[in-house]
């Protein structure tokens, strides 16, 4: 088969001529047949492999039979196209290259396996107590990968994307430094379970749904008295409220450039948790230790003179080695019987040693009902929670185990709120990407006279 060039004369006239060898591989030459009639060269796109492969094998025949290397190279790739089919009729896949592997097999998530992307999540020994679902967690890793791609990658096709499925109106361009990333209802939920597999906070405090940035709820301090014989007093139950403020609350963590890059990594898995154990803690933080200040958003902690009741050990007994049984026995003491009912210890787990060694004043162990038998899993009766962010240091004067039921603690979980920023400058000198997710909380102790903590004696 020939081919032919269109040349166009100056006085308007067309004149054909039959091309060279050089201007038929010339992508850009135009062909034309001998009537003039232009020949598209613009390749054909096959979704199969083997036709794909057919089709560039002979049009790379025709134009260069006569090639003695390409020619020898042609007919290595028939052999190679004939071992594919073959391969085909055995039942055998052949692979499209590019294409995400795992479930959908998507190309535009490649190289990223989503199947693997999230595993840790589904993991029940890795998280015993939060766990998705095969389709969550395929959502959470399109969301994560996209958002990589995007943010980091600068990948055109995924700020398209991102933009269209996840992206609220009136946000900047994705990519610029500083942005916020709104985090899908189904990311952010996920984030809120396994934050609260690691925070004390949201595993026994009451929380509440804030849909907007104040919100009040109602908390009883007394309930309605009665009285014996035919005259009733009037009585009305105290209702108090708790106001709750929705605070910003921040964690970021950075990344090895290279981790981000390498598709065998469990980046969204990695990247969840991070956030997740992150802002869950942070909360406990705030629960336990809280000042008052904004640097605790402003909320008094259940170990701050907020507390409702306190118990000092005796005098000179500074450290948290000196504690006595009878000091835990006044705690639950300084509760009346119904605010006892759910009541638990919090203590950090340092603390929790001296506990384990304690003795009654009939030198019997409290932890254990006999020496031999294993941990009971309470302290005269009510169970203990180990908390990381609880005081570990002695010190005079310093509250350092809390007891009460955290249900009289209050969380404000504002909604509508989460967001993911990245940061691919602040370290790039260290090859590191920062990742920052932005949330909202509100705190505060609903009854503090639902709590008591215990002190160690003044100097």
């Amino acid at each position: 088969m020939k081919f032919y060039i269109r040349i166009t004369n100056p006085d308007g006239t067309i004149t054909i001529r039959e091309a060279t060898r050089n201007e038929i591989l010339d992508s850009k030459s135009e062909l034309c047949e001998e009537d003039g009639s232009l020949i598209n060269r613009q390749p054909v796109v096959h979704v199969d492999n083997v036709e794909d492969l057919s089709g560039v094998i002979r049009e790379l025949a025709l134009a260069v039979t006569s090639v003695g290397a390409i020619k020898t190279r042609t007919e290595q790739m028939e052999a190679q196209l004939a071992a594919y089919r073959e391969s085909a009729e055995r039942g055998f896949t052949i692979p499209s290259p590019g294409a995400a592997a795992g479930a959908g097999a998507d190309p535009f998530f490649a190289p990223y396996d989503l199947a693997h992307q999230g595993r840790s999540l589904v993991d029940r020994f890795a998280h015993p107590v939060a766990h998705v679902s095969e389709e969550k967690k395929q959502e959470i890793a399109k969301y994560f990968v996209t958002f990589i791609k995007a943010a980091y990658f600068r990948s055109p096709a995924a700020i398209q994307r991102f933009n269209d499925v996840y992206m609220r109106t009136g946000t900047t361009e994705l990519g610029d430094t500083g942005n916020v990333f709104p985090v899908p209802d189904i990311v952010d939920s996920e984030i809120f379970a396994f934050a609260r597999e690691k925070s004390v906070a949201l595993q026994y405090a009451r929380i509440w749904d804030m849909t907007s940035d104040k919100m009040s709820f109602p908390q009883e301090a007394t309930s309605v008295a009665v009285a014996w014989g035919n005259t009733t007093a009037v009585s009305d139950p105290t209702i108090a409220e708790v106001q709750l403020d929705a605070e910003e609350l921040s964690a970021y963590s950075a990344v090895r450039n290279s981790t981000l890059a390498d598709s065998r990594s469990d980046i969204v898995s990695w990247l969840t948790e991070m956030m997740a154990e992150a802002s869950g803690l942070e909360l406990d933080n705030v629960m336990f230790n809280g000042d008052g200040t904004s640097t605790y958003a402003y909320c008094s902690g259940i170990l701050s003179a907020a507390c409702g009741n306190s118990v000092v050990m005796d005098s000179g007994s500074t450290a948290f080695s000196q504690m006595g049984f009878v000091n835990l026995s006044n705690m639950i003491a300084q509760l009346d019987g119904l605010r006892k009912q759910g009541g638990r210890f919090f203590m950090h787990g340092s603390i929790l040693h001296y506990v384990r060694t304690m003795v009654d004043d009939n030198n019997r162990p409290i932890f254990y009902e006999t020496v031999g038998q294993p941990t009971s899993g309470q302290v005269m009766g009510y169970p203990y929670t180990e908390a990381i962010k609880g005081p570990s240091t002695s010190a005079a004067s310093t509250p350092f185990i809390v007891f009460g039921n955290l249900r009289y603690f209050a969380i404000g979980r504002r909604l509508g709120t989460t967001a993911l920023q990245i940061d691919p400058y602040g370290q790039w000198t260290t090859n590191r990407t920062r990742f920052k997710i932005y949330q909202r909380w509100g705190l505060e102790m609903g009854l503090p006279d639902g709590f008591v903590r215990l002190i160690t004696a003044a100097e």
